[in-house]
């Protein structure tokens, strides 16, 4: 378990943790290879939790305790598990101003149809190249209802994320779900 100032504290990756998300050498949890993505000093890290779907305190202590990420200004922060048993936490309350997390799912039903199509429609080829692209905007059009369409958005985010990765795939579900 971490204490609080250690969540309070801002995150950077290291030259580590750079390199792990080219190489994918450490056993991450999906989440936790999420946050190693997405995290910088930008936000607390207990800002980071929150944000970041199914991230929890013990992956960032495994990112910690791996040397892929530091707080700022600190050539290595070295924080040590609990010798006793914790008690569950609490889920942590999402910090002033920032929205709690939820899942692409659930981001999606937000969205009209006409939105999510017309979105899908321009992000597909140049996310997923002329044939598939194509392939993908034909798909859409046989999308009859609202559930349809955020099934083929839902769909449309793994195909990236099998193709480029978790990163483009974040990306676009940003663009999916933006205000408009």
């Amino acid at each position: 378990m971490i204490d609080g100032q250690a969540l309070a504290a801002r995150y950077a990756r290291t030259e580590a943790g750079r390199a792990e998300i080219q190489r994918r050498a450490q056993p991450l949890s999906r989440a936790g290879r999420n946050l190693l993505l997405t995290i910088d000093a930008s936000r607390s890290a207990e800002d980071w939790l929150v944000l970041v779907q199914g991230a929890t305190e013990d992956d960032l202590l495994a990112l910690i305790q791996a040397g892929l990420v530091a707080v700022q200004g600190a050539p290595q922060a070295v924080v040590q598990p609990p010798v006793q048993t914790p008690v569950p936490p609490s889920p942590p309350a999402a910090p002033q101003g920032v929205l709690p997390r939820m899942s692409l799912a659930q981001a999606l039903q937000t969205k009209s149809q006409e939105v999510l199509m017309r979105r899908i429609v321009a992000e597909a080829r140049p996310q997923l190249g002329r044939v598939r692209g194509y392939m993908l905007v034909v798909e859409a059009e046989y999308c009859v209802n609202a559930e349809d369409v955020r099934a083929l958005a839902q769909k449309f985010v793994e195909q990236v994320r099998e193709r480029d990765g978790d990163r483009a795939a974040i990306a676009l579900a940003q663009v999916l779900i933006a205000p408009e």
